[in-house]
């Protein structure tokens, strides 16, 4: 029997700690390396996931932390073939989240994400959907 495949239930619920930690480390720089290191490797495939897949994990990690993916997940994007979020970007349901702790919006946040990325649905996600 031939099945379809879900790319959402292939994910694993479970979000890579270590990796995310070394993104809000490579975050803190001016700028991404030319291509993504082996430490954040594992989160490109979560670039285009539910929020539901995100939102508990996002409830433990510091604001700080939080801003810093919300510039390391603009910026992988925008320079890392393979990196596309579109409109399930983690920048989305990350802003989801600070907005729930007052945090959000954020004008230098969002000013600066709309500078460093081409992505439409940034940081708001899509408005019809």
């Amino acid at each position: 029997m031939i099945g379809s495949w879900d790319p959402n239930s292939a994910q694993s619920q479970e979000l890579p700690e270590a990796a995310l930690q070394s993104a809000v480390k490579m975050a803190e720089g001016k700028a991404l390396p030319d291509a993504p290191t082996d430490a954040v490797k594992p989160l490109q495939p979560l670039m285009s996931v539910s929020q539901s897949v995100w939102s508990e994990h996002l409830t433990t990690l510091e604001s700080s932390d939080l801003k810093a993916l919300c510039r390391f997940f603009t910026l992988a994007e925008d320079q890392w073939p393979d990196w596309f979020g579109g409109d399930r970007n983690p920048v989305i349901w990350i802003c989801k989240e600070l907005k729930s702790r007052g945090e959000f919006p954020d004008k230098d946040l969002t000013a600066w994400i709309k500078q460093h990325s081409q992505n439409r649905f940034l940081p708001y996600g899509n408005v019809l959907g």
